[in-house]
């Protein structure tokens, strides 16, 4: 299917497709529109998907009249035989459109493109199982339709949150309680936290075998430097240290998102008439394995941003109409799914914690900035760490009351201290499999390295602290709540 996807040249015969594809799961005016008529450009960004913005006209007198091509109903949008995946997809989009007044005006249409790597198609299956229980749960974007090659999203305009938008405490107490919502998920993955060290040890062997290979050389002298730096450190002695030390961690194993940063959460804009010509750009979601992408390196590329988020959270005040709820809460959203598993749920606050540093919107190389001093105060962690624990409580249990106690506050913050190191060596591997790979122009190099001082940074803290007894960092106490 993607593969005859990706040979439709030239737009027209992409329309053809995309109409084909929106009659075949779409409803409404949908069934009816001639796909001449449909306001459809393909949306820029993309590496390993193809995007499209797909909307119907305004002029409601275009909306009648197509007669269908014969075909099955129930034939995949490519012509071929439906799969058992995409039958049951269409009865549950069918029960809940049933329950829909009016159908999407507009959508956004995904095609999976360059599919190859290690296990690249199980990553698209896990993905698309998480990112279906998201939509279910109003925790992410809505999906409409699923089927062989991609998938049909709902569309509305939003925007990446800034850096100096992270600290702002409205909306660091409203990332604190979607994550606990998605703490709180029963998801039918692996329970165990696996996916941490596989992940690792995949792009270890990534590393030593290609990024720091003997014939590897960097492109100049700054650049083979930062190699040689690298190559000075055995990765594997310091996963194993780092295992045994988080052995050591009473840190509850949840489902995460495990890439809480800025460019993964989107703040939804006012809704404006769209007037078919607007750039639309967006961070795109990828499958090539080999070379893992997050939205870090794609900040500094984009100019605007819009995705393909139409929800209302049924656990909290949001809605679609305006960013700000009715309580005057900010509204946000959740993309990208891919790093999504169950983990220690200290990694996934310390994760977010740390990206308050890194600022991704540098024009000029190495295009990251890291501000050491935007890392949140214990002040700025207290308010978000018991907004998490007073939802976390309230979705698990019927209690009135989930005031999270100072103990439950200070174990978290330990926690968070502690897998703090697991995400900086996580990322500074992340950084050396896509080196000399990634097409998107980023240091992944120097970002690799400034990691990974961080990171033998913190376990050196680790290590005085237990060869000497050090006190632990200051905690919360009565005065403070």
């Amino acid at each position: 299917m993607a593969k005859k996807l990706q040979m439709c040249g030239n737009e027209e015969e992409m329309r053809e497709v995309a109409g084909r594809i929106c009659r075949n799961y779409l409803h409404g005016a949908w069934k009816s529109v001639d796909p001449s008529q449909l306001v459809f450009r393909r949306i820029s960004g993309g590496l390993s998907n193809f995007l499209y913005y797909v909307a119907l006209p305004d002029d409601a007198s275009k909306l009648g009249g197509y007669t269908r091509r014969e075909s099955s109903p129930d034939a995949e949008p490519d012509g071929e035989p439906e799969t058992l995946a995409s039958r049951l997809a269409k009865k549950n989009l069918a029960r809940s459109n049933s329950f829909s007044i009016e159908e999407p005006k507009k959508v956004l249409l995904r095609i999976y493109g360059q599919v190859h790597g290690e296990r690249a198609m199980d990553a698209i299956v896990t993905e698309s199982v998480i990112f279906t229980l998201l939509s279910e749960r109003r925790l992410g974007p809505k999906l409409h339709g699923v089927f062989s090659g991609g998938r049909i999203e709902e569309y509305i305009p939003a925007r990446p949150l800034l850096s100096k938008e992270l600290s702002d405490p409205a909306i660091s107490m409203k990332i604190a309680e979607k994550m606990a919502a998605i703490h709180s998920m029963d998801v039918p993955l692996s329970k165990e936290p696996n996916w941490l060290w596989k992940t690792m040890a995949k792009w270890l062997k990534t590393v030593r075998e290609e990024r720091l290979s003997s014939t590897n050389h960097g492109k100049n002298e700054q650049e083979q430097q930062v190699i040689k730096k690298l190559k000075s450190v055995d990765y594997e002695k310091e996963i194993e240290w780092l295992k045994k030390f988080i052995a050591t961690i009473d840190s509850p194993v949840v489902f995460c998102h495990n890439d809480m940063q800025k460019g993964n959460i989107l703040l939804l804009e006012d809704v404006v008439q769209s007037t078919g010509d607007e750039d639309v750009s967006v961070y795109v979601q990828t499958y090539d394995t080999d070379s893992p992408k997050s939205n870090k390196e794609n900040n500094h590329t984009k100019t605007s941003f819009e995705t393909m988020t139409q929800y209302e959270d049924q656990n909290t005040s949001d809605s679609i109409i305006s960013h700000m709820s009715d309580s005057g809460e900010p509204k946000l959203v959740l993309i990208d799914f891919e790093y999504c598993a169950y983990n220690y749920r200290g990694f996934d606050i310390a994760n977010h914690f740390q990206e308050w540093m890194y600022d991704y919107n540098n024009p000029e190389y190495p295009f990251y900035d890291e501000v050491l001093e935007n890392y949140p105060t214990l002040e700025q962690k207290e308010i978000f760490i018991k907004e998490y624990l007073k939802h976390y409580q309230s979705n698990l249990s019927d209690a009135k009351d989930t005031t999270p106690s100072i103990d439950d506050v200070n174990q978290l913050l330990s926690e968070v201290d502690a897998l703090a190191l697991a995400t900086h060596l996580f990322w500074s591997l992340w950084s050396m499999v896509n080196a000399s790979k990634s097409n998107i122009p980023f240091g992944y190099w120097e970002y690799s390295l400034s990691r990974l001082e961080t990171y033998l940074r913190l376990k050196q803290e680790v290590i005085k602290k237990e060869k000497f007894n050090f006190p632990q960092k200051r905690k919360i106490y009565e005065v403070d709540i």
